[in-house]
């Protein structure tokens, strides 16, 4: 595990060249939507060093209301976007997982939010990701 940025309810780390960040519902309380994604577009860079990673946010622990508020704000920031290779979020119910596919459906994002409810499938899409993107990438400048 490289850095860490902890404070205020939310954690971002960097593990198996995966961005993670768990969040708690004191977070919310202290910063609006503006706040929030400066936080994540200044923490980003910091611990990704410029390489383009995914980024793992575990909503699981969240109430719907406030995990419906860092999935709408991360998978609608353009800033965001640039700075990571795909979003992938951790959700404990399958009836949010459901809420944010159809959400993914009607944004009709390029590359859309991954969803999972299993912390092992989520990880291991984020290193076949990696794994792919790195591939295309030495193939590209060869």
């Amino acid at each position: 595990m490289r850095s860490v940025i902890q404070f205020d309810g939310i954690k971002f780390w960097v593990d198996q060249d995966i961005i993670h960040c768990n969040l708690d519902s004191v977070f919310f309380s202290k910063y609006e939507k503006a706040n929030i994604e400066e936080i994540f577009y200044n923490a980003i860079p910091i611990l990704s060093k410029g390489t383009y990673m995914p980024f793992l946010i575990n909503i699981e622990n969240l109430e719907r209301p406030c995990a419906l508020k860092i999935f709408n704000i991360i998978s609608k920031s353009a800033q965001i976007k640039r700075l990571v290779l795909s979003r992938i979020f951790l959700v404990n119910s399958i009836e949010l997982k459901v809420i944010l596919s159809l959400n993914n459906i009607i944004v009709k994002q390029v590359v859309p939010n991954k969803i999972f409810r299993g912390y092992d499938a989520a990880v291991n899409f984020c290193k076949n990701d990696y794994m792919i993107f790195n591939e295309v990438s030495e193939h590209r400048f060869s």
